[in-house]
């Protein structure tokens, strides 16, 4: 009996040392907190980004649908575009945002009225006006017509915050969706 137990006390026993283990050192706990500590800040981090990314993401989407919105109210009204009645305009230089009584009468809009529709009712999709939120916010539409190659660009801005690249350098144009087109 006597030798079973010196042989469980030199399995304890630290190699080299006459101590017995009993366990972890305060240091060791510390260092164990700390690397656990360091892992937990890095998963914060990466969630945040992932958010950030995720938000980027949706806004982008968003200034998409309106600028494909323009895009199919200027196709529905094809001679009026193919003219450039729906170029040079910014929903940033508009004053009024009133849609023209025509958009309610039974006899509708002539193709020269409905352009006047158009821009207003988009100028209020992009800035959001009239409703309770901006599909994009801060948002600032823009409509530019090249007559020599007939080609449309539809741009739409929004504010967020910029992200920043590897090693510090900032993503441009991160926050404009642009599309361009011929009819």
């Amino acid at each position: 009996m006597q030798g079973l137990v010196k042989s469980v006390q030199r399995r304890k026993s630290l190699p080299g040392s006459g101590h017995l283990a009993k366990g972890f050192t305060l240091i060791e706990i510390l260092v164990t907190m700390f690397i656990l500590a360091v892992g937990l800040l890095g998963l914060a981090g990466l969630l945040f980004e992932g958010m950030r990314n995720n938000q980027g993401a949706y806004l982008r989407t968003q200034a998409t649908i309106l600028a494909y919105d323009m895009a199919d109210r200027m196709r529905a009204n094809r001679a009026e575009a193919l003219n450039g009645s729906y170029g040079d305009f910014s929903t940033a230089d508009l004053t009024s945002l009133s849609v023209p009584s025509c958009a309610s009468a039974s006899t509708g809009c002539t193709a020269a009225d409905q352009v006047s529709v158009d821009q207003i009712e988009w100028a209020r999709e992009v800035q959001g006006t009239g409703s309770d939120l901006a599909m994009v916010p801060g948002g600032v539409g823009a409509i530019t017509y090249d007559a020599t190659t007939g080609i449309y660009t539809i741009t739409v801005q929004w504010d967020e915050a910029s992200r920043g690249g590897d090693s510090g350098e900032s993503i441009a144009g991160d926050n404009s969706y642009t599309v361009r087109f011929a009819l």
